[in-house]
């Protein structure tokens, strides 16, 4: 009696469906970043990601879920990263070196600026309460693994100092981005010197405000 099943196709089928998903991923990364959230949508996304109409919403139930996916994957990689480049470190880092360490990284990464700047905003839409529970779960646990690595490198940070400066600085983040970067309506007072007030350089503005934080803890400590 013959295969039922050809194990080679089989794989093949399995690597199309991996690729085909890392393309949405892709594409939805980069769509977030570009579009307004409410414009949008599972058809979209598939549309640029070139598979056929409904099949990104075989592999994501929502625009929703499917931004919490990028966000995630986003947020690793930035974790990631700190951890890296402190590792690289010999010497104990100030917290202005910690304050820049933060505002440069994070500078160099517009799209996790952006997933940061709707968050708030994507949370309150159609989601299961359990899948940003776990998402929020998963995110204390990286943030505590990097801030063990922070409270040991860096001066003057003490036990859980390190987790909520990663919170706190998310959400700066979060109101920095669209500041600093304007999308549609919201972008009418670029390049005009009557609204030069509104002008936001986002690297620069974070540095501040991180230094301004970390003393602020120092002092509550005091």
């Amino acid at each position: 009696m013959g295969r039922l099943i050809d194990p080679e196709k089989r794989d093949r089928a399995k690597r199309q469906r991996v690729e085909r998903k890392a393309r949405i991923l892709e594409v939805a990364r980069s769509t977030f970043s570009k579009l307004p959230f409410v414009e949008v949508t599972l058809d979209n996304i598939g549309q640029r990601a070139d598979v056929d109409r409904g099949v990104a919403s075989m592999y994501f139930r929502s625009r929703e879920e499917l931004f919490l996916r990028v966000l995630r994957e986003e947020l690793a990689d930035w974790y990631s990263a700190l951890e890296a480049e402190l590792g690289r470190a010999d010497d104990p880092l100030s917290q202005v070196d910690l304050a820049e360490l933060l505002a440069t990284s994070l500078a160099g990464r517009p799209e996790l600026t952006r997933l940061l700047s709707l968050e708030a905003v994507v949370l309150e839409q159609n989601l299961d309460a359990m899948e940003v529970f776990h998402l929020q779960r998963w995110r204390r646990d990286r943030m505590a693994a990097v801030g063990a690595i922070l409270e040991q490198k860096v001066d003057g940070l003490e036990e859980e100092d390190a987790m909520r400066l990663l919170h706190r600085v998310q959400l700066l983040t979060a109101a920095l981005r669209p500041a600093a970067d304007p999308k549609g309506a919201a972008s009418y007072e670029v390049g005009d010197p009557d609204f030069a007030v509104f002008k936001i350089d986002f690297e620069m503005e974070l540095k501040g405000l991180v230094a301004a934080l970390l003393r602020a803890m120092a002092d509550s400590r005091s």
